[in-house]
């Protein structure tokens, strides 16, 4: 399966900070895990001698409290308006990194079936994350300008015959338009989240200041957070489980080169490794990715 990953710089003058994302309202802080059985039990208690409070399926998200386990074995789930629950940590593995803060909701959520065309949309000038989950192996959706200065796309076009469920992000940018989204090549349920980057009650809390050795990771089609490249030459490593990979820097704010950083396909390799190396004029520069 091609992996695309979608990198965004973003090029201010100003210096931003970093801020913890993944809290609960009363501060705790939370780590995402996702569910790798195919269906498991939540418990009132950590144990199987406590009761069941709820049952959830194989690539759910859960919130997990980052601090000691009360019972070896078992992992303390953090539930918005509902009581806490517990999971055997066997039946989880931490998320890979996500790129924004999870407390942010979007600004349009839409569930629909199999091949089909959404309501019209008023998206502002903006940048636009695009979020899916699909209950099957293929996805194509496609955005289609109705009015306004926007450009028709194609968002994703994912096959994966090893999987029945797709998780995958991409970036729409909006100059204002009306636009709906049409889907193909799915028979299942889907489900789209429109999250905006630029919403100045969240980009301070999901912006990545670059520093040597920093590290961003991510799985299948996916997009970065917003990420701060200060000036100077930088060397971008990447390594890939897969056979193929492509990277691209995608220019939110200020003046950079939007490239592909990598574009690499090998059918003889299990894993990609590569080097590529990048100017960053202003110290400012915003990298969107996108896998």
């Amino acid at each position: 399966m091609r992996h695309l990953f979608v990198v965004l710089f973003v090029c201010f003058w100003s210096t931003l900070s970093v801020f913890g994302q993944d809290t609960t309202p009363d501060d705790a802080k939370v780590i995402e895990y996702i569910v790798t059985a195919d269906t498991a039990n939540l418990r009132s208690g950590p144990g199987t001698n406590f009761s069941t409070s709820g049952v959830v399926s194989k690539g759910e998200s859960l919130l997990i409290y980052d601090e000691p386990a009360e019972q070896s074995g078992w992992l303390k789930i953090y539930r918005e308006g509902e009581d806490d629950a517990y999971i055997a940590d066997f039946l989880v593995e931490k998320a890979p990194t996500r790129f924004y803060p999870v407390n942010q909701e979007p600004v349009v959520s839409i569930t629909q079936r199999g091949k089909s065309i959404t309501q019209v949309l008023e998206l502002p000038a903006s940048a636009y994350r695009l979020d899916v989950v699909v209950e099957d192996n293929a996805f194509i959706l496609k955005s289609v300008v109705i009015e306004g200065d926007c450009r028709d796309a194609t968002n994703f076009n994912i096959l994966d015959l090893d999987r029945s469920r797709l998780v995958a992000s991409a970036l729409l940018v909006s100059s204002g338009c009306s636009i709906v989204f049409e889907s193909d090549n799915v028979d299942s349920e889907w489900t789209l989240e429109i999250r905006d980057l630029l919403d100045t009650d969240f980009l301070l809390d999901s912006i990545l200041e670059v520093e040597d050795e920093t590290t961003i990771s991510g799985t299948g089609q996916s997009l970065t957070m917003p990420t701060r490249l200060p000036p100077g030459v930088w060397t971008i490593s990447a390594t890939v489980n897969d056979r193929a990979f492509i990277l691209h820097a995608r220019v939110l704010v200020g003046e950079c080169e939007e490239t592909a950083v990598f574009n690499e396909l090998d059918f003889d390799a299990r894993e990609l490794e590569g080097s590529s190396m990048r100017l960053s004029p202003h110290g400012e520069r915003k990298d969107g990715s996108e896998q």
